[in-house]
């Protein structure tokens, strides 16, 4: 099973210590990374004023083609990095939001008793019956849609024997992707054309001429996972279900934390998703934390977080809608994650 350029080129992935640090040494009367956020991710005096007061600002950005969208979100946190290093670690409690109702972290190599706290939706399971190569309401890859086919669905246990399976085929790309990376994410067929998603990821990769220019390392890293080493970098697998879009979405993660050397006081986060049952073939999403004194010089930080995707473009009557609701919730998965850190950060 699997999941995870001129698509506004100077946005994506341009949130990071070093394009701040650049942006700092720009003629501007204010302190990064406020000349960022206000020339490139282009906020307004209000919107700026509401992040000082601690509010989340999100918007959706403009894309080239329909396969892609993305969100930025940023929100001004009261408390210092080193604490949203620790608990950033935590995936298992930091991703958790009421949108996230099912959440775990997979053992290393990943083991299908990590995902005994899933819980197919029963949409899914219904679908599962139905899927044949090419045609299949969830992203099955090849060979799980050939064991599905193998299931006699007439026998009691049938829906119990499908879930067993994908949960099953879960854990066995988890531990091919932990081993692998990017060219083990495979190819799905659940529509008339197959999707490499490795491709799919490289073409994020591709698109986001920031994060080469200014951070070629994590850039290498990101692609070229597990083969290199990258100090300062804790790596971590995990898997959710969740509530933000259409339907219940269950999705697969590879979790990078990273506090760049010569930057101690900067953090970087990326999540990057190598598995969704719907809608996503990859996408990406980077978290960059500025350290910045509030007015009182206690210690705070911005926090910036930028998403990136590449879907499945619905069509139809309908399509204009219900892509109008994906690109919401994945502006509204932006906020809650903004909102969500700066809980976890400020929690005693």
């Amino acid at each position: 099973m699997q999941r995870s350029g001129s698509r506004l080129a100077l946005l994506l992935f341009a949130v990071v210590i070093p394009v701040v640090n650049a942006l700092a040494q720009a003629p501007s009367t204010e302190p990064p990374p406020r000349p960022f956020l206000r020339r490139v991710v282009q906020l307004t005096d209000d919107q700026l004023a509401a992040v000082e007061k601690g509010e989340v600002v999100t918007k959706q950005l403009p894309a080239s083609e329909k396969a892609e969208i993305a969100a930025v979100g940023v929100i001004k946190v009261k408390g210092t990095i080193a604490t949203l290093r620790q608990r950033m670690g935590d995936f298992q409690t930091f991703r958790k939001v009421p949108q996230v109702p099912e959440l775990g972290v997979f053992s290393s190599p990943p083991r299908v008793e990590d995902l005994g706290g899933l819980t197919l939706p029963e949409d899914d399971v219904e679908a599962l019956r139905k899927c044949k190569p090419g045609r299949c309401d969830v992203k099955v890859g090849t060979s799980g849609l050939e064991a599905l086919g193998a299931i006699d669905w007439k026998a009691a246990d049938a829906d119990t024997r499908a879930v067993a399976l994908i949960k099953d085929r879960m854990a066995a790309y988890a531990r091919a992707y932990a081993a692998g990376g990017t060219d083990a994410m495979g190819v799905t067929v659940d529509k008339a054309h197959p999707r490499a998603l490795s491709a799919e990821f490289k073409t994020l990769l591709r698109n986001s001429p920031y994060l080469v220019e200014y951070v070629p390392v994590f850039n290498e890293y990101l692609e070229s996972y597990p083969k290199g080493t990258l100090a300062g970098a804790e790596d971590h697998l995990f898997w959710t279900k969740d509530t933000f879009g259409l339907k219940p979405v269950v999705s697969m993660y590879h979790g990078t934390v990273y506090q760049p050397t010569g930057a101690p006081t900067g953090l970087l986060v990326a999540i990057k998703t190598f598995y969704a049952s719907h809608y996503f073939n990859a996408a990406l999403e980077i978290m960059a934390a500025v350290p910045t004194p509030d007015a009182a010089g206690d210690p705070a930080f911005y926090l910036i977080d930028l998403y990136r995707t590449r879907i499945d473009p619905p069509t139809g009557m309908l399509a204009g809608m219900l892509l109008g609701k994906v690109k919401s919730g994945i502006e509204q998965g932006v906020a809650m994650n903004l909102k969500n850190a700066q809980t976890r950060v400020t929690a005693q």
